[in-house]
């Protein structure tokens, strides 16, 4: 059977070659077009990845990013939150070295404290200079020590030194709704570790820099240690995984009392200070995302009807193929082969024509090196698969023909 099949090849010279050309050809197409779905799947990660989607809490009609007051609630079930990434918060105080009477506060509260979860939270200027205590770093706004960085000409002035504990007199900022109005109010005595430093020696690169930086879990603590409600002026994030946006809205939904909404800006939309809606920057990501999604949903739709279009390649063309070789089927047949052994080998004929054009269109797309190994092969296996069920099918139709009826056709 073997010499049969090599020599029937060698005989049908140009039907041979037909079918190798076919199977190389299909093989490249079928790579072309599930590396294009791969290309633009891989375009949308890449997009994900480096179209950071950031989120903002603002007032119910978003006029207002800064100087809002979000509920401690929202804030622990940011920090619980799953679908969001570096989280940045920051409220704002006023402080005073020593103590003072709270007559005295407009005269003595001369320093403007911000207390943030990181240094480079978005409401400090982006070139802000510190420096910090030996085994200290930047890593201290995350936590909740009591701890501080000052400004280099308050330091001087009053002669502080890195690990001096000094006293301050801190008040806070209470927005009220009603009065569209901010109060100051006493915080209360607070004792701070100086372990960094606020350059502030350029008068004019230092001249929106805070007098004092403290933790933001710091001054929280603080709040809930003379159970006054604690509120962030300003609070920001990014989406951890930009394709997986409803699950993000989702969870936001759920945040605080009533989730966040969206920002509204229609008609009936009333002033407030609090904190409570929502500003994602989703729009760009989402035009070019959904571009992207349609051409893949465009191109898998299709998937279908390739692999249809691959078994009717196989079965036309071994169709045909077989069609010219009637006789010698019947002549198999008559001189008492059985029908399996005949199909079989013309079936194996085929698996060899088919398995030779299958792996140099392999090694073509391998070499193109737009998908790898393991794509490639599934690919050609596909592509073998389909090819090679038109031919049984093609074979298991001329096996139902008797030898007679074979030799006498034309």
């Amino acid at each position: 059977m073997y010499h049969y099949i090599l020599k029937s090849i060698r005989r049908q010279r140009s039907r041979s070659i037909l079918v190798v050309l076919v199977n190389f050809v299909l093989a490249i197409l079928l790579n072309l077009y599930l590396g294009l779905i791969g290309s633009y799947r891989t375009q949308l990660s890449d997009l994900a990845a480096n179209t950071p989607i950031k989120c903002t809490i603002t007032n119910p009609d978003g006029t207002m990013e800064v100087g809002i007051a979000v509920s401690s609630d929202t804030l622990r079930d940011l920090q619980a939150a799953e679908q969001i990434r570096n989280l940045d918060c920051s409220t704002q105080l006023k402080a005073s070295f020593g103590e003072f009477e709270e007559a005295q506060w407009e005269a003595n509260l001369n320093l403007d404290v911000s207390a943030v979860n990181k240094i480079d939270s978005t409401v400090l200027p982006e070139d802000i200079k510190v420096t910090y205590q030996a085994e200290w770093d930047e890593t201290l706004f995350a936590g909740a020590e009591r701890v501080c960085l000052l400004k280099r000409s308050d330091m001087e002035e009053q002669g502080i030194a890195y690990g001096d504990e000094i006293p301050f007199t801190v008040y806070y900022y209470r927005y009220d709704d009603k009065r569209r109005d901010v109060d100051i109010l006493e915080l209360g005595y607070m004792h701070l570790q100086v372990v960094g430093q606020i350059d502030d020696s350029d008068p004019l690169e230092s001249r929106e820099y805070p007098d004092m930086l403290i933790p933001f879990q710091t001054a929280w603590d603080a709040f809930e240690e003379r159970q006054i409600d604690f509120t962030a002026e300003a609070v920001s994030f990014y989406v951890r995984d930009a394709l997986a946006l409803n699950d993000f809205k989702k969870e936001m939904g759920k945040i605080g009392e009533l989730g966040l909404m969206e920002v509204y800006k229609g008609d009936g939309a009333k002033f407030s200070y609090k904190g409570s809606a929502l500003y994602v920057q989703d729009g760009i990501f989402i035009t070019m995302a959904g571009r992207l999604k349609t051409a893949i949903r465009i191109l898998t739709a299709f998937l279908l009807p390739m692999g249809i279009l691959v078994f009717v390649v196989g079965y036309v063309i071994s169709h045909l193929l077989v069609n010219g070789r009637v006789k010698e089927f019947a002549l198999f047949r008559s001189l008492g082969v059985g029908t399996p052994c005949a199909v079989w080998a013309f079936w194996c004929e085929q698996l060899v024509l088919v398995f030779v054009g299958n792996v140099i269109g392999c090694l073509a797309a391998l070499f193109v090196g737009q998908q790898g190994t393991q794509e490639i092969m599934a690919v050609c296996g596909a592509a073998f698969g389909g090819y090679m069920l038109g031919t049984t099918v093609a074979l298991l139709l001329l096996a139902r023909e008797k030898p007679l009826e074979l030799l006498t056709s034309e």
